[in-house]
């Protein structure tokens, strides 16, 4: 029986590394090293397996009796064993221990959670919890000499004067209610509510990935400081938050980073490397959400480069890409590829630049191919009219025949309102009489010859100053040929 001075009594809640420093304080070993030497651990150099111990891994219960201490198993190791079992994310324990010194005042010990990463701030006091000394920048360890102090150090740990912020608060509360198995699901994204503790890790992990790899940089929340992670996990929750909105906004920056060179540790430029992640980890509800969005994103926005055979194990419901190249997009337009680039400069087509080349957005083209279609060309135009080139173009000079595209230094061709040109013709057919012709009534073209222009003609017959008749021709219902028999009113 290995005897010491002094055995203090171990709590519910208590990170089992605490206990034993608290033990190893109260009896004058230097660290908990030292303390399971004299138990009978016999390691190299006085080390102990801490991480095992804290997760669980390792039975210290032969030790703690040869000590004659209360047997005192770890919390996490529930946890831990959870995520031995289906690994979506290796990352759970800490590596270096992180404290709220106001609770390590009142309580005289550190809670196991403290010990889980996604815990940032302490719930109750809503202050980030400490793992780095402002003074000296060393870490706080596990062999340490003293529960309240940093090693070299003789003041206690001082709590920090700035709160948390509102994120890292609500991370952490959502986590210490997925521990404690007290769903609290008000303020909580949406994309959370009703996942396990290992799944909304899983999730969170995920994004946090992605969104460091767009940064160039990559996703170790072991080796990072408390702040340095809490950062990163609040900007995980800002786009949790705004889901899926957020999260699409993520994908489309990878269009211009697709970061192809990284292999598996990045998305390429078919996204083809995430989506073979997210479809081996579908087994957990988490990762199966963010799968449901990608694949969403993918009907809805993917690029129309790669062959359908090559995302057999994507469902989509079409085969149609919203981004599509300038060739498909000139074919949908009718026109040449040049025209596109026009068309950019004017305003009228958004090129989005995917790998160094312009797409376009399908919607965006086929809307105004649809315009382009259901309005006339000059020729169409004519044709519908019966006027000469020279006639119309007078009338789109003077406004009286709508014009939606004219032609200019980016432009040759011409797009007339349809629409608002029929209207022009009704309203003229409404205006004429009725009643026979009277005398004297002449021709259009007996007006030219008289010195009415075709502007002054149409004018002249909307004003009222030309009195005129009407032979629909139903051929042609848009001709400026049925209208006959004018006379002036002056």
């Amino acid at each position: 029986m290995k005897r010491i001075l002094g055995r203090a009594a171990a709590h519910s809640d208590e990170c089992l590394l605490s206990y034993l420093i608290r033990v190893s304080e109260q009896n004058g070993f230097k660290h908990v090293g030292h303390l399971l030497h004299h138990a009978g651990l016999n390691w190299k150099n006085n080390r102990a397996p801490v991480h095992q111990i804290l997760s669980g891994e390792f039975d210290v219960t032969p030790f703690l009796r040869a000590l004659e201490l209360p047997e005192h198993r770890s919390k996490i190791f529930p946890l831990h064993q959870s995520f031995l079992r289906i690994i979506d994310t290796p990352y759970l324990i800490v590596k270096f221990p992180k404290i709220c010194p106001d609770c390590l005042d009142e309580l005289g010990y550190c809670k196991y959670e403290w010990g889980l990463l996604p815990m940032l701030a302490c719930t109750k006091h809503r202050r980030m919890l400490i793992d780095v000394s402002p003074s000296t920048g060393s870490r706080l360890g596990w062999y340490r000499q003293h529960l309240k102090r940093f090693d070299g150090e003789h003041a206690c740990i001082k709590p920090s004067t700035i709160l948390a912020r509102p994120n890292a608060v609500l991370q952490s509360q959502y986590i210490d209610s997925l521990i404690s198995g007290q769903r609290v699901e008000r303020e909580i994204p949406a994309v959370l509510q009703g996942l396990s503790f290992r799944e909304a890790l899983s999730l969170i992990h995920f994004i946090a990935h992605y969104q460091l790899r767009l940064q160039g940089g990559s996703f170790n929340p072991v080796a990072m400081q408390n702040n340095d992670l809490g950062q990163c996990y609040q900007n995980v929750w800002s786009e949790l938050q705004g889901w899926p909105d957020s999260f699409y906004a993520l994908l489309s920056q990878y269009i211009d980073k697709p970061m192809s060179n990284r292999g598996v540790g990045g998305l390429n430029k078919h996204y083809r490397d995430l989506y073979e992640r997210l479809y081996r980890q579908q087994e957990n509800i988490g990762i199966a959400r963010i799968k449901s969005e990608f694949d969403r994103y993918i009907e809805t926005y993917w690029p129309g480069v790669l062959e359908p055979e090559r995302i057999t194990r994507i469902q989509l419901s079409t085969t149609n890409r919203n981004i599509i190249s300038k060739k498909d997009a000139a074919r949908i337009l009718g026109s040449r590829l040049g025209r596109l680039s026009k068309l950019v400069q004017q305003n009228r087509l958004a090129p989005v630049v995917f790998k160094g080349k312009a797409h376009y957005l399908r919607d965006q083209v086929e809307a105004l191919a649809t315009v382009i279609a259901s309005n006339w060309t000059m020729a169409e135009a004519c044709g519908a009219l019966q006027l000469t080139r020279y006639k119309l173009k007078q009338l789109l000079d003077a406004g009286i025949i709508p014009a939606i595209q004219k032609p200019d230094i980016l432009n040759r061709d011409w797009v007339i309102d349809r629409t608002r040109t029929l209207v022009l013709i009704d309203e003229l057919r409404r205006k004429s009489r009725n009643s026979a012709p009277p005398s004297g009534a002449v021709s259009m073209a007996r007006l030219h010859r008289q010195g009415y222009s075709i502007v002054r003609l149409v004018l002249g017959m909307q004003s009222g100053e030309l009195e005129y008749g009407c032979v629909v021709n139903t051929e042609k219902p848009e001709s400026f040929r049925q209208f006959v028999c004018f006379k002036t009113n002056m």
